[in-house]
């Protein structure tokens, strides 16, 4: 160490070694103290693991009914979307079954020629019997 009342840099960093050591120590106490307490799957344990996850591209196929079909129009499309959200129903709900999962989709296009209403959201919860995987996240 220098006498003259100010320290040199070799000297700083001696200091401030023994501190950038227990803060980094600190740190690795605290991630793992973290990790330990983290949850290693979303669902409980008591809940199936969905089939789809949020990212992942799907496809609903679906057929007209005769009432609702336009002369010429074909008789079934198939959309195309990516999971937003999930959510497992304990209880039926609003004519879904229980103890299933349901999904929340952005619908961004569909196979009916000349449709305008894509990309869209609306809100409302697709059963996972009537989605299949095109593509996973």
């Amino acid at each position: 160490m220098s006498f003259s009342g100010r320290l040199s840099s070799s000297d700083l960093q001696s200091l401030a070694f023994p501190r950038r050591e227990l803060l980094s120590k600190f740190v690795a106490v605290a991630v793992a103290a973290v990790a330990k307490r983290s949850p290693k799957s979303p669902a409980p344990k008591n809940y199936p693991l969905p089939e789809f996850a949020i990212g992942d591209l799907v496809a609903g196929d679906w057929e007209f009914d005769e009432d609702e079909q336009a002369e010429g129009a074909p008789d079934s499309a198939t959309d195309f979307g990516e999971i937003l959200g999930m959510r497992w129903l304990p209880e039926s709900e609003s004519g879904l079954d229980a103890k299933t999962w349901v999904y929340f989709v952005r619908w961004t296009h569909t196979t009916i020629p000349d449709s305008s209403c894509y990309p869209c959201y609306d809100g409302h919860p697709t059963r996972e019997c009537d989605l299949r995987l095109v593509s996973r996240a």
